[in-house]
């Protein structure tokens, strides 16, 4: 049983009460479904006496929060852990390995066939003297650089803002799709069940992706850091996008400015013809159709004009590069200073020589006239070779004229 009472803010009993006895539960629920003051100073009392046992027990009551104690990534880190502990069946679970059987997998397929191809290409970069390097890179400048002018003048504007993090952050991100590959190749060597069949065989292609993906995402030991790197290429891009906008903004003016110019007198040559065709009830469509068909034909054409004028640039520095490669090879193997006398002074001084100047503007002229005359479009196999780098192109464009 418990002695209660009315009771003050210290919680002593005052003097000349008379002490309630409550002896059940039973008790305690009739006593409080009474309305009387004294039922009501009893329940008072009660959870007074209760807050006091707690008290002594070193139970007391936590102090409400009045702001956040923690930061977000100590939250969002919470929030993973109690994801632990929910059910297999659960939407959140669900949610989850629907994104990354349809969303992430595809995405780390296509990142592992890009890193097979540069890594193909880096070892060949390796093992190429680099004057060989310098021809080949001057000849695609050369033949193709109208081409892929905005491709171009992108790489040239990201080495300009990235700088020296730029490839830090590429080599990142190279070590770590390294590292997800070697850890594929040791995950293909494992025997489990040592049935003498590697495990991944044992597997449909479904739970291969599903474990290649968690074998890729376990070998990355500092997501922070790769995460930091990415988000530092993608600053450097929208930095490119945003200079690649201001320095072609001309070329969109002149397309604009040559739209607005055209579009009346289209729209008077051609405009009886569509409302011919096109009815009463859509007659109003056609000054729309008109315009927009104007302003496409007039951006196209304004980027076929910076094509020539890329193509023009890329064709001299292209040209230069070939000719200067040329002659560092050539003088490295001694093969100037066989030269007849009315050709090079002996021995050869590069800086006092005019044959790469020679050989320069004639592979520039021909760079040139084979762009112009071939409507900058790549023959095959130029085409499939260049294909990823024709979509970054197309990408780039869109970006830039949106």
């Amino acid at each position: 049983s418990i002695d209660a009472c009315s009771v003050g803010p210290s919680g002593s009993s005052p003097s000349g009460t008379r002490p309630l006895r409550l002896s059940s539960k039973v008790g305690a629920k009739r006593v409080g479904s009474s309305g009387s003051p004294r039922a009501r100073a009893a329940m008072a009392a009660m959870a007074a006496m209760a807050e006091e046992g707690k008290a002594l027990m070193g139970l007391e009551k936590e102090e409400p929060k009045t702001a956040r104690t923690k930061g977000d990534f100590s939250r969002a880190t919470d929030f993973i852990s109690s994801l632990k502990d929910l059910p297999e069946d659960s939407p959140i679970k669900k949610g989850i390995a629907c994104f990354l059987k349809y969303g992430v997998k595809p995405l780390i397929i296509i990142v592992m066939a890009y890193v097979w191809v540069f890594k193909q290409l880096y070892k060949i970069y390796k093992l190429l003297p680099m004057n060989i390097v310098s021809i080949i890179f001057g000849v695609g400048l050369c033949f193709f650089g109208g081409t892929y002018f905005a491709a171009i003048a992108a790489a040239e504007a990201a080495l300009n803002l990235g700088g020296v993090d730029l490839w830090d952050h590429l080599r990142t991100c190279y070590n770590e799709a390294s590292g997800a590959a070697q850890a594929s190749l040791e995950d293909d060597k494992v025997d489990a069940n040592k049935d003498g069949i590697m495990d991944v065989q044992h597997m449909s292609t479904n739970d291969l992706i599903n474990h290649k993906a968690k074998v890729a995402m376990m070998s990355v030991k500092d997501p922070m850091k790769l995460q930091q790197a990415v988000t530092s290429l993608i600053n450097v891009w929208v930095a490119v996008i945003a200079t690649l906008k201001f320095q072609f903004a001309k070329t969109v003016a002149v397309a604009l400015g040559i739209a607005n110019m055209l579009s009346l007198p289209a729209c008077r040559v051609v405009g009886p013809l569509l409302c011919a065709v096109m009815g009463p009830d859509l007659n109003h469509w056609v000054p729309t159709i008109i315009d927009t068909s104007i302003k496409v034909i007039a951006v196209w054409f304004a980027t076929y004009l910076q094509s020539c004028i890329s193509a023009f640039y890329s064709g001299l520095r292209g040209g230069r590069i070939i000719a200067e490669s040329i002659f560092n090879i050539m003088t490295e193997r001694g093969w100037m200073d066989k030269l007849p006398d009315f050709l090079t002074a002996k021995p050869f001084d590069p800086d006092q020589s005019y044959l790469d100047e020679a050989i320069q503007y004639p592979i520039a002229a021909f760079g040139f006239y084979y762009q112009i005359t071939h409507g900058f479009a790549l023959e095959f196999p130029w085409n499939l070779i260049c294909l990823p780098l024709t979509i970054i192109e197309w990408v780039i464009r869109f970006q830039v004229y949106t």
